[in-house]
């Protein structure tokens, strides 16, 4: 059921029902709710088989060395290859988290560690006067790049290009 809600998802359908999931798995409704008590418990489960693949990309990727130029770089790209990934994901989240406890935990927390995840690579951030450090884990977000990405209709590479540029502005001008 798990994949076939995710399979939903990537077919564009970010808030999937438990029927339309069901539906999809090829098992009643019934089934659904045998196996998770309501719809908070089943993203618990969908959350853990997918952590982990989402956070490696996030976390593990890309290079934390070098100048200030290559390191925001190297962010920039590797956050926006990773939103480029689960972007089905992070939107079905979205849809959704107004109407689950779960996803609103999880998204909360995952935004503390994301935040962190930002400050170790560019430690530079946390030099910034705290309306700068939450612009520049603005430039970093998903909303931004979905934004440009999806609204305004750029292409990645000049999403990359925008966002490097935003964050190198803020920090350069600050050293």
């Amino acid at each position: 059921m798990i994949d076939a809600a995710l399979e939903l998802i990537e077919d564009g359908n970010y808030a999937p029902t438990a029927k339309q999931i069901s539906a999809r798995a090829g098992v009643g409704i019934r089934s659904f709710f045998r196996q998770f008590e309501d719809m908070d418990q089943f993203f618990a489960a969908v959350d853990a088989q997918t952590v982990r693949s989402f956070w490696d990309s996030f976390l593990h990727e890309g290079n934390r060395d070098g100048t200030l130029t290559d390191r925001l770089d190297s962010i920039v790209k590797t956050y926006g290859k990773a939103f480029e990934e689960h972007r089905s994901l992070l939107l079905a989240t979205k849809s959704l988290r107004w109407s689950s406890r779960v996803l609103k935990e999880n998204y909360e927390r995952y935004q503390q560690i994301s935040r962190a995840n930002k400050e170790q690579w560019v430690p530079e951030i946390r030099q910034l006067p705290l309306d700068e450090r939450e612009l520049a884990d603005a430039y970093l977000s998903f909303e931004m790049w979905h934004r440009l990405r999806d609204i305004q209709g750029l292409s990645c590479e000049s999403t990359e290009t925008l966002i490097f540029k935003a964050l190198k502005n803020l920090l350069v001008a600050k050293a």
